[in-house]
């Protein structure tokens, strides 16, 4: 028992004890501490109706298809994931988003919220219609260099704190990002595949036709044909792609690139942008907007070509991180050129290239592929973007090895990211981890980045989104058809999902393997068709 009394601020006091204890054994140890002058007095506590604490906040919930598996582990990351998600939808001036992540990034982020937007589609639709909606209000629709605002552009960030009404900081919002426009796009294009009404198309439309005139006009800063990013405001970012750290982009020699940059990956978003919005033109954009289907469907096969004339790098089999204002490729060993496998550019002649060279040691760590490869000058595993892992990297790299039929290869990052997940509390995916790969002395379990947001939007999104990957789910409202082409990992034999909306309608579904093959239980409307597509259980490459 120790006592500090008989002064306004007493001296402190220190107590130690010692324990000796069993594998596995415990102590528990109590403090009490009570202010001297309340000794005497007694102290009336309120306590609220417990069970207004359990009821959610009003106008905040939010209805995500229900899931079940056969793994308890993947139904206890999943739902930690959907309740992440519902506890990150936050009311702001405008509308309700995602918040980026707690505790850094409780705020509206457009990259961020286009990402779970997509991660999250099987399970709800309506939080991209809502997501596209608060960005369409914010788009930009002035040229101010302060805040790096443009007619058309999506933002990257909104604050609205002191700093921001004071005009120290530009986030009112700012719209230094170079890839939220492109998402934009590519979430609209999705939510039409899954909702598919000329009502919602002609709601949107004009956001969307503002962000191809920035496409158009502003995106290109030094008329190379690709889509790039500079730094105009003096307080905004220096790198404008996901990977927005200041030293996350640098020559294997460790020199510094030169703006504008061209990030390989946001040439892959631009590229599926314009190859999807194509297609929902055609089928809801009428007569009159056909000829711009046919100058989308041009642009896009350009730019593939440019793509793999001036990105890909022969010595490395392998695309540059980037290419800098003076033409030069930044042959950085990266994770970024794997969302090129989601986004669908890559030349399927080098699809098999990339993706070996993505499972080397050096990227691939055995707990998923590192945001930046062992050997190179600015590596650093315990760095934000230079060697770490990001869950939602991962995830997009998953969904590109499906496109081009490398099911293996996904399903080990799958089975990979769920260890992770189970590794950390209470089932949750972490904004990021440290890069440490199994092979490294003492990582028995991945180790975790010191200030990782946690939960953070896109990470909890992950979970989510792989379950979509391995199911294969792709909707076409307009057809009211939903395929599904599954390929699951061993250890996975049963999904069931109840309430996936789709066309206006709600579909229970099940998919299970058994003796090497899929099967598949529904209950939709009569018009509508779920066809299993997969005619083995076996994975492919």
């Amino acid at each position: 028992l120790i006592r500090a009394s008989g002064a306004a601020h007493p001296p402190r006091a220190f107590a130690l004890f010692r324990f000796t204890l069993p594998a596995h054994g415990g102590e528990r140890l109590t403090f009490r501490a009570v202010p001297r002058e309340l000794l005497e007095r007694r102290i009336a506590v309120r306590i609220p109706d417990v069970s207004r604490l359990t009821e959610p906040a009003e106008g905040a919930a939010i209805s995500f298809a229900r899931v079940r598996t056969d793994h308890e582990f993947l139904n206890r990351v999943l739902q930690r994931s959907l309740d992440d998600l519902r506890a990150l939808l936050t009311p702001f001036p405008g509308g309700r988003l995602v918040a980026a992540g707690i505790p850094w990034f409780v705020a509206p982020f457009g990259r961020d919220s286009l990402i779970v937007s997509l991660q999250t589609m099987l399970f709800s639709p309506e939080l991209a219609l809502e997501t596209l909606r608060f960005l369409a209000l914010y788009q930009g629709k002035k040229v101010d260099p302060w805040t790096e605002e443009e007619p058309g552009k999506i933002l990257h960030e909104l604050r609205f704190g002191e700093m921001v009404r004071l005009g120290e900081a530009p986030h009112s919002p700012y719209y230094g990002t170079v890839d939220a426009t492109p998402l934009f796009l590519i979430t609209f294009c999705e939510l039409m595949n899954w909702v598919g009404t000329s009502a919602l198309f002609e709601e949107l439309f004009p956001a969307v036709e503002a962000a191809l005139r920035w496409l158009d006009h502003y995106a290109d800063h030094n008329g190379d044909g690709f889509v790039d990013y500079g730094k105009v405001s003096p307080r905004g970012l220096e790198h404008q792609n996901w990977k927005d750290s200041h030293n996350s982009l640098l020559f294997p020699d460790g020199s510094e690139p030169v703006p504008p940059i061209a990030a390989v990956e946001v040439q892959g978003y631009v590229f599926q942008a314009k190859r999807m919005l194509a297609g929902v033109l055609q089928r809801f954009g009428g007569n009159t907007r056909q000829l711009l289907v046919a100058r989308l469907r041009a642009e896009a096969e350009q730019l593939r070509e440019r793509f793999e004339r001036f990105f890909w790098n022969e010595a490395a089999h392998f695309y540059g991180q980037a290419i800098d204002g003076r033409g030069r490729l930044v042959a950085a060993i990266s994770s970024n050129p794997g969302h090129c496998l989601w986004s669908e550019i890559v030349s399927p002649a080098r699809a098999a290239q990339l993706v070996e060279r993505l499972f080397q040691p050096d990227l691939y760590s055995g707990w998923g592929i590192r945001t930046l490869a062992r050997g190179m000058p600015n590596y650093n595993p315990m760095s934000y973007h230079n060697g770490s892992i990001w869950p939602h990297d991962n995830a997009l790299i998953v969904a590109g090895l499906r496109r081009y039929g490398f099911d293996r290869q996904a399903l080990q990052l799958v089975s990979d990211l769920l260890e992770v997940a189970t590794s950390f509390p209470s089932y949750r995916l972490p904004e990021l981890f440290c890069g440490f790969g199994r092979d490294e002395a003492e990582c028995m379990v991945p180790i975790s980045y010191p200030v990782s947001c946690s939960p953070q939007a896109w990470a909890a999104g992950t979970m989510p989104f792989l379950l979509r990957i391995v199911l294969g789910a792709e909707a076409r409202a307009a057809e009211r058809r939903l395929t599904l082409r599954p390929a699951f990992p061993q250890w996975l034999n049963e999904v069931e999902l109840e309430g996936v909306s789709f066309a206006g309608s709600r579909i229970d579904l099940a998919v299970r393997r058994h003796n090497g093959r899929y099967l598949l239980e529904v209950e939709c409307d009569p018009d509508i068709t779920v066809v299993l597509a997969a005619a083995s259980a076996e994975p492919r490459r």
